[in-house]
């Protein structure tokens, strides 16, 4: 992670950084035991019916059968990580059901992409071991380091103690994490070796949203961010066209972005027919990032006796309420949980509206508008918002509309927070509104982005073409 989850520039070494409180070290690598050695139920092979069990849901997503630059995932100055203060949990542990071949199984791959300036990020894997619990659900960590060849970790039981422990299973040479083909291949290796009934994906490196790879800084860190990809090459970043070509169509139940600026509508559209949910922010997200909740939450998303979203709202809510308790530019944080499968019926309603709207706003009307991006931090020029508020969008371009409009992002953003600033003294912004997701308007100032908008899967689902 870094300062904040997701921009540019360059970023002083952290070397140093607040111990977090308790027992909480520094990833070790325990390769006692032998992973899968377990009772029968670790090894059960439902790989059969998985695609009938994921697609056989309630309604509520339950299974029917079994420098600030440092601060923020995107940018923040230097000075302000002295400020940090050492992480603790403030939420309570919730019960976690036993072990229990009646429930179905899930399989969570954690994908690291830290081969950057987010040193932080090599403190996840052991705060994960801390709050896994085994339910008979897997956890899988990817973790690319800086400086370091990527390994692949699953936690386990060690059934001396009966205590979690992380094991390497895999080891590979110096690779570029941030490549599409990479993620591609760490995901079909993870899906054909642990099958389960349920799977879920949390990504975290830095972020820019839909945005091409140069469009916020540079590097814009849209998806991910390699330094030293090795001999697979490529370019340091991502794209979310790219990252949704390399997930099979249904594969997940839910994908998590530890990351800034992804909560926007062209991520969930382009999305829509890879996960059923999406968690994400609309704002950069602050480092640590999940960090200070891994250890007491971490455990809501293996839970399948509950529906995916309460698991999910139960992890983000955790988190939230963690922020909610900070001071001054620390308190400061979007969250919002995305029912894709209403994407193809909002971009209906969109483009009802948007479909023949053809001009440019001008500076007086998009200043009303509310932006989630801090234009001027990232290096970015012109300093100009480039993510603005969906839901409050909408209703000036159709206010007609505004009843549909409630009603269909209520079945779509099925949960939400934001605090009532966002990095306030820092180039940030009071949020006054908040509907969960963003979206890109087009500007005279952005010629070039405004030609790359027009090829993204959503312009071309809410655009009439003349």
């Amino acid at each position: 992670m870094t300062p904040v989850f997701g921009t540019p520039g360059s970023h002083p070494g952290m070397d140093t950084f607040p111990e977090p409180a308790g027992n909480m070290h520094r990833l070790k690598l325990c390769r006692s035991g032998n992973y899968g050695c377990g009772c029968s139920r670790n090894n059960r092979c439902r790989h059969d019916n998985n695609r009938v069990n994921r697609r056989e849901r309630n309604s509520n997503g339950k299974m029917r059968t079994s420098n600030l630059n440092r601060l923020l995932r995107h940018t923040a100055p230097h000075r302000f990580l002295l400020l940090c203060l050492p992480f603790t949990a403030s939420c309570s542990e919730g019960s976690v059901p036993e072990p229990c071949a009646e429930l179905p199984t899930r399989t969570v791959l954690v994908y690291l992409a830290g081969d950057n300036n987010l040193e932080e990020i090599g403190r996840t894997p052991e705060l994960l071991r801390q709050g896994w619990k085994d339910t008979g659900s897997k956890c899988l960590i990817y973790y690319d380091a800086p400086q370091a060849a990527p390994k692949l970790f699953a936690l386990t039981i060690r059934h001396s103690d009966a205590s979690s422990v992380l094991e390497t299973v895999e080891e590979y040479p110096e690779e570029n994490s941030s490549s599409a083909g990479v993620f591609g291949r760490v995901l079909a290796d993870v899906v054909r070796k642990y099958p389960s009934d349920s799977y879920g994906l949390i990504f975290a490196s830095h972020g820019s949203g839909w945005l091409p790879c140069g469009a916020l800084s540079d590097p814009t860190r849209t998806i991910g961010d390699d330094r030293t990809p090795g001999t697979t090459g490529g370019a340091r970043e991502m794209e979310i066209t790219d990252f949704a070509a390399a997930i099979p169509d249904h594969q997940f139940d839910f994908i998590i972005f530890e990351a800034c600026l992804m909560s926007g509508i062209e991520v969930a559209y382009e999305l829509r027919n890879k996960t059923d949910y999406l968690l994400a922010s609309s704002a950069e997200l602050l480092v640590p990032g999940y960090a200070p909740v891994y250890p007491t939450a971490f455990q809501y998303l293996f839970d399948t006796s509950l529906g995916v979203p309460q698991a999910l709202e139960k992890f983000a809510g955790s988190y939230f309420n963690y922020i909610d308790t900070r001071n001054g530019a620390y308190r400061s944080a979007t969250q919002s949980i995305v029912y894709t499968r209403e994407m193809d019926a909002l971009a209906i309603l969109a483009g009802k509206t948007t479909g023949n709207t053809h001009g440019r706003w001008d500076d007086a009307l998009l200043g009303k508008l509310q932006h989630f991006d801090r234009p001027g931090s990232y290096g970015d020029i012109p300093a100009r918002p480039r993510y603005f508020d969906f839901g409050q969008y909408m209703a000036y371009l159709a206010p007609e509309r505004q009843a549909d409009l409630d009603a269909l992002l209520r079945k779509t953003v099925v949960w939400k927070a934001a605090t009532p600033e966002f990095m306030a003294g820092y180039n940030g912004f009071t949020i006054l509104t908040h509907s969960g997701l963003t979206t890109y308007i087009e500007q005279d100032e952005f010629p070039e982005l405004n030609a790359a908008y027009k090829k993204t899967a959503w312009w071309k689902a809410t655009h009439v073409q003349k």
